[in-house]
């Protein structure tokens, strides 16, 4: 990759082949980033690329490897992952997960959120805070440009990228003593500490950065104080305009308290100070991480209603409740008793565990038992599940471990769960060791999130005999309805693997094939387009013309030896021989 410029050509070949060149996307002070393809996976990823000046830096190479380690074991949601790292031959490279949805930027265009999304959003970054946090890892740059916010397990999700300029906690604790340091002189770029390496944005910099003096996780903090209170007021906190000003107003003013910019927030006015605490000059007076920031923040949630007053009410209904229940039949007391337990199960989800733990005690005593099992912890498989769901993966591989030896009758469907989080994690080797080891007990147990795993390893490996001998041993009654399922879903690996696997077995009953393949003709991976439209051609029904016709009108990207095919041959090949049937 030496040499790579925002000028590259797509479709070229890199890191052995493995990844194929789209576009390019953008770059800054340390790297290059481009959109291409994990040829595999037939998936989109973005590469970042050390630029050439720094990578021939051992120092600069080494620590962007050592970061890029950190990063790879961050697992969630509110972070976008790394995906493999290789310095060499072709340059320093990190390949990231290809994040979804628009840019906190681009959201922000259309006005202030309302205090509640600002909060959800406020929270699902700071949780992505307290998981780099927890690594060491000090981001350094959190901007609404550094934050996409699109689909998730939660509903809109908002996700922390581009870790560029993070670096590693390596600075002592101890504070600075005395009054703020000096300002960089006029006319110096204070964003550069050594050649090629920017330390962060001007409207969003810390005072700290803007004096060069040593950052850790508060410097994150105070960054996303300014991200908060422009999502909250519409505005920044300092105006600025030009460099110099931002650093004079992030070293020296006071920013303008937020309940004055948007007095519409007095009415959350813990929330308002959460977000002027961020912003105190002193890193020392702001909360220390992104751990305490969730926390406060989960406090303020709901935003609307008072939750002492709330679990007050709730505790008031149920015991007035039980003491009625207590004058009923033995028939009538078990159902209101259930009536209770929902009840109190509603609201003590929102409480903190202590208090959580003592309403259970007293259910015990007051309800009885049955309303005991109202708040018990859900079984394990189902805590695992979820861990998966959310992309824990991490976490819900310990939780196994843990918990497999004294699992018991549990243990099949662990070991499904295992196998799934194994997969989502990346770790296809140890999957599929698995697969191969136990595979009556894993495959039997057939649990949907490895039914899903399935689905894409076959996505891109149908000619995988022992894949295939893996997955028959499925039992066919529930392989076949979810399968059904996921190939009438929207474009994925998973969907076109769900497909591809229905038309080979010919179990396709209530699928619609022209129409499933005519709609892989808009897949971005070209391996599904090519394969669609042969498949296209073999089944025979011209209602599929038009939509091969869209596919090969399409012009194709310019390569290195000249215009390179993504399906438009194979379509335009199918049109011909659908013609000739008619």
């Amino acid at each position: 990759m030496v040499g790579l410029g925002p000028t590259v050509a797509s479709n070229r070949l890199v890191l052995g082949g493995r990844f194929k060149l789209i576009r390019h996307l953008g770059g800054g002070g340390m790297a290059e980033v481009f959109l291409a393809e994990q040829v595999s996976l037939g998936r989109l990823v973005a590469l970042k690329v050390l630029k050439r000046d720094l990578s021939a830096q051992p120092a600069m190479a080494d620590r962007f490897q050592r970061e890029a380690r950190l990063l790879s074991t961050v697992d969630h949601p509110s972070v976008v992952r790394v995906i493999d790292f290789e310095s060499g031959r072709d340059g320093t490279v990190l390949v990231l997960e290809l994040a979804d949805g628009e840019t906190l930027e681009a959201a922000l265009r259309q006005g202030p959120f309302e205090p509640r999304r600002a909060i959800r959003v406020m929270l699902q970054l700071a949780e992505g805070l307290a998981a780099i946090h927890e690594r060491g890892i000090v981001h350094r740059d959190i901007k609404p440009q550094n934050v996409v916010i699109g689909p998730g397990l939660r509903g809109e999700q908002a996700r922390l990228l581009d870790f560029g300029i993070a670096r590693l906690m390596e600075i002592p604790d101890e504070e600075v003593k005395g009054g703020p340091p000096p300002l960089p002189p006029p006319g110096s770029n204070p964003f550069v500490s050594h050649p090629g390496q920017a330390v962060g944005t001007p409207a969003y910099v810390a005072p700290e950065q803007a004096t060069a003096q040593p950052v850790d996780s508060r410097t994150d903090v105070y960054s996303y104080g300014v991200l908060a209170y422009r999502m909250l007021a519409g505005r920044l906190p300092f105006l600025g305009p030009e460099t110099q000003d931002y650093l004079e107003q992030h070293v020296r003013e006071k920013p303008p308290s937020l309940d004055d910019v948007a007095p519409q927030l007095r009415s959350t006015p813990g929330l308002v100070k959460l977000v002027m605490q961020c912003l105190e000059k002193k890193p020392s007076s702001r909360p220390k991480d992104g751990a305490a920031l969730a926390e406060a923040l989960r406090g303020l949630q709901p935003t609307d209603t008072d939750l002492g007053t709330q679990t007050r009410r709730a505790l008031q209904a149920v015991t007035t409740q039980t003491w009625a229940n207590l004058t009923l039949t033995a028939g009538r007391v078990q159902t209101n008793v259930g009536a209770s337990a929902r009840t109190v199960a509603r609201f003590t989800k929102q409480l903190d565990s202590q208090w959580r733990n003592s309403l259970i005690a007293t259910a015990l005593v007051v309800l009885g038992i049955p309303t005991a099992f109202a708040f018990w912890p859900p079984p394990v498989t189902e805590r695992v599940a979820e861990l998966v769901r959310q992309d824990k993966t991490t976490e819900a591989l310990e939780l196994i471990d843990v918990t497999l030896p004294t699992s018991r009758g549990d243990t099949p469907m662990l070991l499904a769960l295992k196998a799934a989080a194994l997969h989502k994690a990346g770790r296809r080797d140890a999957e599929r060791g698995l697969l191969s080891a136990q595979p009556y007990q894993v495959l039997h147990a057939a649990h949907p999130l490895l039914l899903e795993a399935l689905a894409e390893d076959f996505s891109d490996a149908e000619t995988d005999a022992e894949l295939k001998e893996l997955i028959l041993v499925v039992p066919a009654k529930i392989l076949t309805p979810a399968f059904n399922a996921m190939a009438k879903g929207p474009l994925s690996a998973r969907q076109w693997g769900a497909l591809r696997w229905l038309d080979a077995a010919q179990t396709v009953e209530g699928l619609d094939l022209v129409a499933r393949y005519g709609a892989s003709l808009q897949s971005k991976s070209c391996r599904v387009r090519q394969l669609a439209a042969h498949r296209l051609a073999a089944l025979g029904d011209v209602d599929a013309v038009g939509a091969l016709r869209d596919l090969s009108e399409l012009p194709k990207d310019e390569g290195p030896s000249g215009p390179v095919n993504c399906g438009q041959d194979e379509a335009a090949d199918a049109i011909r021989q659908l013609k000739k049937k008619k």
